[in-house]
């Protein structure tokens, strides 16, 4: 008889197709032996079995975040914080401090003003409702560049806002003439229209560093795989044990997870996609074609690590790709390339993905009755649904192109916070019958389309997520965004657990705590599947496990 390494005692939710529910699970070399109760487990106990007990917890299938973004969390654990500052002055004290410790002549970046993790109307968190202006940086600063980005437009809600002293725009050579790309992108004057060191950035994208700063450091690759690092740690105390980053990743970054892959660091089981450096058709054709030994199919690599397919992107402003094509290199915060592709665009590269047997992975956003018609042309000559080709981060939808997914077969992902909760007030003015089908997770669920939901990194907690499916309220209003869209606890918990490993063909692999399934658990305070509303978000994770390793609390 085979001897467990781990008994866990607790509540078990198994997210098995039948809702079985256990009094323990049994572990062994990293894969689960068995659950049942706790007599039954205890009794495949050996000499060096490790048991722990958790009364009151409930014991689930990690997290599967289907569309994580953790490498850009981490790029955000670099920066000083400027955090709880709550007027000009306490944020000069904060330079002016990095100043006194920092080598005079290097940079001083910081985080943005406001308060994380969405940065929601920043300047109006001073007491003066605005950021210092470069004469007031330079006062605390005079012998640094200064530079307090904006947020990203994602991270929260545009428009964000940055700020420069007077020798940060001497280096980066901002002048009365200067005149940004994007007409999203603002340069506050003073009356005698001199810049002021502020700029207003109005748009989601972040162009403000690769259009007119080209001297604000960048993210080095050590940076970005330290960052990594300590970006698991946060998702792994969420309870997150898998990550899908279907968005795509530029190649910096998936090389920073194959370098701790490879030295064993890596403790988040990680999908990743490329996101492709090409400028045009030509260079795209040239790419899949070399890419495609590598990565066509379900790619390369192994349980822990894997890289599949290609990101391509639909839609966009031709103005963020002119400025992406002047510094292909810049990632900024996101950790992917920017793409713009009109719908001719996006077609003919998915047609060149399709003779390579690479899968694709697009954002759909409110397009979605743009992206079917092109899926079902292209279903007709490669079996995309075999392949599993995934849209994703959907919004806005139709009955009848729902239906199409179904008959398509591809994959689907959403990020319900993003679109019910966090940027819904957009919609409010939609139908209300229309609003049952915005971020559609129970349609999607009963039409038998496989889906699975991601937190965006904002907030990165899967229980967030859930309660932004259960409730679908809007954060400003409170306004449900469409009753006949809400989904159950039940399904909410398996559309961020078990329902993400259908993007990586491991649903035989991962995602039930059975028999045979590598043994990824996370310990919450309470049981999901019995609290309502707001109580979803009281829940914690007190300890994560990745194939039979503590990775959070037990160790």
């Amino acid at each position: 008889m085979t001897r467990a390494d781990h008994i866990l005692l607790g509540q078990v939710l198994t997210l098995d197709d039948a809702g079985t529910r256990a009094e323990a699970v049994a572990i062994a070399d990293g894969r689960v032996l068995a659950t049942g109760s706790r007599q039954a487990m205890l009794e495949l106990r050996g000499p060096a079995t490790q048991v722990r007990d958790f009364p009151g917890a409930t014991l689930i299938p990690g997290f599967n975040d289907a569309h994580a973004h953790m490498d850009s969390i981490g790029t955000r654990q670099l920066r000083p914080s400027l955090e709880g500052a709550r007027s000009i002055e306490d944020v000069l004290a904060r330079i002016g401090a990095l100043a006194a410790r920092t080598p005079k002549g290097e940079w001083i970046v910081t985080l943005p003003v406001g308060d994380p993790p969405y940065y929601f109307e920043a300047p109006a968190t001073l007491r003066e409702g605005r950021l210092p202006n470069r004469h007031e940086l330079d006062r605390v600063a005079p012998d640094h560049p200064v530079y307090i980005p904006a947020p990203g437009g994602y991270w929260g809600q545009p428009p964000g806002y940055a700020a420069m002293n007077s020798l940060g725009l001497r280096l980066n050579g901002i002048t009365r003439e200067s005149a940004p790309a994007s007409l999203n992108t603002v340069i506050e004057k003073d009356a005698d229209g001199e810049p002021l060191g502020i700029f207003a950035e109005l748009g989601f994208v972040n162009v403000l560093e690769p259009d007119l700063l080209p001297a604000v450091p960048r993210f080095t690759y050590a940076q970005r795989r330290a960052g990594i690092a300590s970006a698991m740690d946060l998702y792994h105390r969420a309870g997150i044990t898998s990550i899908y980053e279907g968005h795509g990743s530029a190649p910096e970054v998936i090389a920073a997870y194959r370098e701790m892959w490879e030295r064993g660091d890596l403790t988040m089981r990680t999908a990743m996609t490329v996101s492709p450096r090409w400028r045009d058709a030509g260079e795209a054709a040239i790419a899949m074609r070399d890419w495609s030994p590598l990565l066509r199919g379900r790619g390369m690599g192994d349980a822990m690590f894997r890289v599949s397919g290609v990101f391509i992107a639909h839609g966009g402003d031709p103005c963020v790709r002119a400025i992406q094509h002047r510094e292909l290199d810049y990632m900024g915060w996101s950790g992917y390339v920017q793409q713009v592709n009109s719908t001719e665009e996006f077609e003919y590269l998915c047609e060149l993905a399709g003779q390579y047997d690479l899968r694709v992975h697009t954002v759909v956003s409110d397009k979605l009755d743009r992206i079917v018609p092109v899926m079902e042309r292209l279903a007709r000559r490669y079996p995309i649904g075999e392949r599993r080709w995934v849209l994703e981060h959907i919004s806005r939808s139709l009955p009848g192109d729902l239906a199409a997914l179904r008959r398509l077969g591809v994959a689907t992902t959403l990020i319900p916070a993003q679109y019910l909760w966090k940027h819904g007030r957009p919609f409010l003015r939609v139908d209300p019958q229309a609003l049952d089908y915005l971020s559609p997770a129970r349609q999607l669920s009963e039409l038998g389309v496989p889906v699975a939901a991601g937190t965006d990194s904002v907030p990165y907690d899967p229980l967030f997520c859930m309660w932004a499916m259960t409730t679908r309220r809007e954060r400003t209003t409170g306004r449900v965004m469409g009753r006949g869209g809400m989904v159950s606890n039940d399904v909410a918990l398996r559309l961020v657990t078990r329902a993400g490993a259908w993007l990586t063909f491991e649903e035989g692999e991962k995602g039930q705590l059975v028999r045979g399934h590598h043994a990824d658990i996370a310990v919450l305070s309470g049981d999901p599947l019995a609290v309502e509303g707001d109580a979803l978000r009281d829940l914690s994770c007190s300890a994560t496990m990745v194939g039979g390793r503590w990775v959070h609390g037990e160790r």
